[in-house]
């Protein structure tokens, strides 16, 4: 049986959802104003791209009110991002988010990781227990026991590495086909890795990751081609599709 968890109203496990990301504060203040679930099912804020000066809570607020639910992130500079200290300010600014938003991503190997888990437990909000390694793939072996022990803690985990050839690819592979304790998404990046967004949802990946404004990752797709590609590949994806659009169309 697959693992399942909630992420707002969705149940993440059951069939593969696209992840729609914002990277900047124009972006955010655009769809927080219109319905965007014809473009994904969910929506990523990288506050560390985006920036505090404007009122983000609200606006993400103002996104889930329409029927998107939230993964905040304040990625690391270490992992791709811009956030560089990850200590008491950030954990400050992940329990706000804890609070009013379904979900949080957080590094695997952040400091405050076992805190955010903590906390999101309490509040029984999602949190997203991320890896990235733009580099390289790792062996099966060091990514099955990174994924293992991210699952002891978040209620999803993300692996995401650079895939340079096929045996990459046959290894993420091998990791999806692995039994993990929560729903695990994996991402191959880079040109090689782009097959990856497309094709890993239909092998057990529980969610892809493309852009709403501009690319986040290497390889990113546009969240909206992510959408049209699993309606016309998966049956289920594109009936759950059509009924959330119609429900939240007439909320």
């Amino acid at each position: 049986m697959k693992s399942t968890t909630a992420l707002g109203d969705l149940q993440i496990g059951e069939i593969p959802y696209v992840v729609g990301t914002i990277s900047s504060a124009k972006s955010l203040m655009e769809f927080a104003g219109q319905r965007i679930n014809n473009l994904c099912d969910i929506v990523e804020v990288r506050l560390d791209e985006i920036g505090q000066e404007d009122d983000w809570l609200c606006r993400c607020r103002e996104i889930e009110t329409l029927g998107m639910p939230i993964i905040l992130t304040t990625r690391l500079q270490s992992e791709g991002g811009k956030w560089i200290q990850d200590g008491t300010s950030r954990m400050s600014v992940i329990g706000e988010a804890l609070k009013f938003l379904a979900g949080v991503d957080v590094e695997f190997k952040s400091k405050i990781m076992p805190q955010v888990c903590e906390q999101a437990k309490a509040l029984s909000k999602a949190v997203v227990v991320s890896f990235h390694d733009f580099e390289k793939t790792p062996s099966f072996e060091k990514l099955h026991s990174i994924a293992t022990e991210a699952a002891k803690h978040g209620t999803i985990v993300k692996i995401s590495t650079m895939v340079k050839s096929q045996q990459d690819i046959a290894t993420l592979e091998k990791l999806l086909n692995s039994d993990m304790d929560v729903p695990i998404c994996i991402i191959g990046m880079g040109a090689f890795g782009t097959r990856t967004r497309i094709a890993f949802p239909s092998l057990g990946s529980c969610l892809t990751y493309g852009y709403l404004d501009t690319p986040s990752a290497p390889g990113q797709l546009s969240a909206r081609m992510l959408t049209e590609q699993l309606r016309s590949l998966d049956p289920q994806y594109n009936q759950q599709f059509i009924i959330r659009k119609e429900v939240l169309e007439f909320a």
